[in-house]
């Protein structure tokens, strides 16, 4: 009988890493066609050493009043997003979210404007 594996930061920050680095260059990634393949890369920064992403991660959790046990417990609803889906991953671009937040910062996502009687805005 295998052991399960012990979660902890190092281990779902290495699994967010990864998932991020598949996105962006595995072509056998089931989501390499929605990024790599549409030209979103991962900064060099990160791509040359994970301890940089570690260490931009470890600002968001603290950012977010977490620690990192609470962040591990946490992880499976925690979505690394970029800001700007167009964008590439950069510590300036990218954020953890919700998987609700997440959902919703899609670059298909349209939006539209109405100008109603009153001459307001109003964005649906």
């Amino acid at each position: 009988m295998t052991k399960p594996k012990v979660k902890d930061f190092m281990y779902v920050s290495g699994k967010k890493y990864d998932g991020m680095m598949g996105r962006c260059y595995r072509p056998t990634d089931n989501s390499y066609k929605n990024y790599g393949a549409k030209g979103i890369r991962v900064c060099a920064a990160w791509i040359t050493n994970i301890e940089e992403f570690r260490k931009w991660l470890r600002a968001q959790i603290k950012e977010m009043g977490m620690s990192e046990a609470e962040f591990v417990d946490r992880s499976n609803i925690l979505q690394l997003d970029r800001k700007d889906p167009c964008g590439h991953y950069t510590p300036e671009n990218c954020r953890m979210v919700s998987i609700q937040t997440n959902a919703r910062n899609k670059k298909s996502r349209v939006r539209h404007e109405y100008v109603s009687v009153e001459g307001y805005v109003i964005s649906v």
